[in-house]
């Protein structure tokens, strides 16, 4: 029997209401259908797994005690990049990141979200992507799992979150 595992990742950038503030956020966001959410979607793109993300899967579905973390930074950058390619090993430009806020688990797909506040990562993104092992919140730490370019202007007029869905079918 021949199993085919199939990965696929979408980004999804979406605006917070003004009017709410971080509790408020936290309280209806995760009650939340994917409808609901769609209506303050302000971007959306597909991305790829990274040469070290295919690595890190594998590790985890092949080691017998847990591997590092997969998701500990979100990362944006301004950089000039045209595509984007397996072997990369960093977000071009790295702008700023930020640890996920939370993930949640629906049948094949995790949804890891991360918050920007307004005063956080304003710019003009081109890419942006996941970092895992041992990636802290300083730029350039840690080993670059997913890779995707993007075109979305944040400003500090509003505050936005990141919705990064991975399936496995």
């Amino acid at each position: 029997m021949n199993n085919t595992l199939h990965f696929e990742g979408i980004l999804r950038i979406r605006e917070i209401p003004a009017d709410w503030d971080e509790a408020t956020f936290q309280h209806w966001w995760a009650r939340m259908t994917e409808r609901e959410k769609d209506r303050w979607t302000r971007w959306e793109g597909s991305n790829l797994l990274m040469n070290a993300g295919r690595n890190q899967l594998l590790t985890f579905l092949g080691q017998a005690t847990a591997p590092a973390t997969f998701s500990q930074q979100f990362s944006v950058g301004t950089g000039t990049i045209y595509a984007v390619q397996p072997s990369d090993t960093a977000v071009s430009g790295e702008l700023a990141r930020i640890a996920p806020a939370s993930f949640s688990i629906v049948g094949n797909t995790v949804t890891v979200t991360s918050t920007f506040s307004t005063s956080q990562a304003n710019g003009t993104w081109t890419n942006c992507g996941l970092y895992g092992i041992s990636a802290t919140s300083t730029l350039g730490t840690g080993t670059l799992m997913t890779h995707l370019l993007c075109s979305f202007t944040k400003t500090s007029a509003s505050a936005i979150t990141c919705d990064y869905s991975a399936t496995l079918t």
